[in-house]
């Protein structure tokens, strides 16, 4: 029990410390990418094309809701079934609680919310980190494929591409011994000892996959929307916005952000410049963030049902 107590003390410094480190470091890319490029930096071609943004809400929108479905296909394959409008109700009010910093209000908030409909408070968070897994598989394996070699060279991209795949064809099957070696983290313990229906979590990868798609896919269009951009640009927007994705979520501040608009800048810099590359990292958090309070509305809407009067209570 002392040696627990002692790894779980310098591990957690360290792992701050880890997450300071990366955010610097990005910083200290984006000044760097700044400082090279300052010319650039007072020209900016935006340009609004009302058409592409139009085309980017229904998509972005279809891709949000596949993500609370994923969540609710995964609780079902252990044993809670949700109602498909319960579980968006619950999936984005705690959405929102990504901003808080360290990440952990999200999960303490969709735990508390899931046990209110009877799922219990380790399994909404077991799920969430479930979840952070499956997206951070279908981030990489996008970002393998629409990463230049000049961004990521053809070996790396073909190691992370062949790794994300493995991972998420396995992990329905391998994730309670890959949860068992982290059995200190309370929700990934849960996970080590609740057996979920492989066919079920299958489809909730394939729900998580179809965000990440739609996701992607809404990206191009909005930058479309903003910038002059051509066909073969779509594959590297969605390799920098899924790679940033994976970046920001390890980073120290809230929802990763500047973090990730720091990478998204870094991974496009050279193809739209600095300032071009910035604005469009800002301008999608701005839309990204104005579909989450859209969400929060539709799930504050979405009340949850009142409980049936007692007999005694409704005579009275």
């Amino acid at each position: 029990m002392v040696v627990a107590t002692d790894q779980q003390a310098w591990r957690r410094p360290a792992l701050r410390v880890a997450r300071t480190v990366l955010a610097l470091v990005t910083i200290g890319l984006l000044v760097l990418i700044g400082h090279r490029n300052a010319a650039d930096l007072s020209r900016v071609h935006l340009r609004l094309r009302p058409g592409w943004l139009v085309a980017a809400l229904p998509v972005y929108a279809a891709g949000s809701l596949a993500l609370a479905l994923g969540w609710r296909e995964m609780l079902s394959a252990f044993g809670h079934r949700l109602p498909v409008r319960t579980a968006v109700r619950v999936w984005w009010r705690a959405q929102v609680a990504r901003y808080v910093p360290t990440g952990l209000a999200a999960f303490a908030s969709r735990a508390a919310l899931a046990r209110q409909e009877g799922v219990p408070a380790t399994l909404g968070a077991a799920s969430m980190a479930l979840e952070l897994a499956i997206l951070i598989g279908w981030a990489c394996l996008i970002a393998a494929i629409g990463l230049t070699s000049s961004l990521l060279a053809i070996p790396l991209r073909v190691i992370l591409g062949v790794a994300a795949a493995a991972g998420l064809v396995t992990l329905p099957l391998l994730y309670p011994w890959a949860a068992g070696r982290f059995h200190r983290v309370p929700a990934l313990a849960t996970l080590a000892h609740t057996r979920g229906r492989p066919g079920a979590l299958y489809g909730s990868v394939a729900c998580y996959g179809a965000f990440s798609v739609a996701k992607s896919v809404a990206f191009v269009l909005f930058s479309a929307a903003l910038l002059p951009i051509h066909a073969g640009d779509a594959w590297l927007l969605a390799g920098a916005l899924q790679a940033s994705s994976v970046i920001g979520m390890i980073g120290v501040t809230p929802a990763g952000i500047g973090v990730r608009e720091t990478a998204m800048v870094g991974f496009l810099y050279r193809r739209f410049g600095t300032a071009d590359a910035a604005a469009l990292a800002v301008g999608w958090r701005a839309f990204e963030f104005a579909f989450e309070l859209g969400w929060l509305g539709l799930g504050t809407v979405l009340r949850r049902p009142a409980a049936p009067a007692l007999p005694g209570e409704a005579s009275q």
